[in-house]
């Protein structure tokens, strides 16, 4: 956790030069809900999904309408005492240093993550950090069913994602039109001009330190993930029914990998 707060302080000093950050901290990242995929890691999630979120206080939006697995829950003390500053807000989260490219944006409260030590082991009665769909937390580390929880770092932007009635009165609760969209997908804001891949955040010009890191057929150049020179420069495969666990995915056994797919070399592969 020491090494990931050390790497992550970089990052966050450049993206608070063009985005002035609301909230950030290190802790650890859980998932309680999963729109596309509630039947995950051993666990039925569609009770989850009928959930009031609570950032949607009058219209009463539950997780299943706002049909986004890139919805995120944070400190439930910290979001009730001031629901306009943090509700649709966009939220930058790093792994071991590494920014996500995904845009997952507040929308809930979570009562775990407003207590505990940072610092100190995992307790699952309090322990401080964000709680995401199954989908989301595994796409940022595999290790997520396993262990039911990961190290990450996090920063919440003044950049609004998603309308909700109590931070956005007046207006359409939805996606903020030019602002990024926050659906299943995980669209890829500063990911290689919207480039679309099977492992969200592992894209086209996705930051990397080994070919490992990229999705699909995509190499480590430079540290940037990149088309193989040597190869056809021919569209990635096509989605499968568990995204983030595509062709290409990180995996560390078959069953971290969607369809028919199988885990070779820590890789989904057909």
């Amino acid at each position: 956790m020491k090494g990931q707060i050390t790497a992550s302080l970089g990052l966050f000093a450049k993206l608070a030069l063009s985005q002035s950050v609301i909230y950030s901290g290190n802790g650890y990242g859980t998932y309680y809900y999963d729109i596309q995929h509630p039947q995950s890691c051993g666990q039925d999630l569609s009770v989850a999904n009928t959930g009031n979120v609570e950032c949607s206080q009058f219209i009463a939006l539950n997780l299943n309408q706002i049909n986004s697995n890139n919805l995120v829950a944070m400190n439930h003390s910290l979001i009730a005492s001031n629901l306009a500053q943090y509700c649709g807000r966009q939220v930058v989260v790093s792994v071991n240093g590494q920014p996500s490219s995904t845009p997952f944006f507040i929308g809930d409260g979570c009562e775990r993550c407003g207590t505990g030590s940072s610092t100190g082991p995992w307790n699952p009665n309090g322990a401080p950090g964000l709680d995401f769909s199954f989908s989301a937390l595994s796409a940022l580390n595999s290790n997520a069913c396993n262990n039911g929880h990961i190290d990450i770092s996090w920063q919440v932007l003044d950049t609004t994602l998603y309308n909700f009635d109590t931070n956005a009165p007046g207006q359409p609760e939805g996606p903020v039109s030019g602002g990024g969209n926050p659906g299943n997908g995980g669209g890829n804001p500063g990911n290689g001009g919207g480039s679309t891949c099977t492992w969200a955040g592992h894209c086209q010009g996705a930051s990397c330190s080994s070919d490992n890191d990229c999705s699909d057929s995509l190499v480590c150049n430079s540290g940037v993930c990149s088309v193989d020179s040597g190869s056809s420069g021919s569209t990635p495969p096509a989605t499968c029914s568990w995204e983030g666990h595509c062709q290409g995915a990180s995996c560390s056994s078959d069953d971290d990998c969607s369809d028919s797919l199988v885990c070779n070399s820590g890789k989904c592969s057909p």
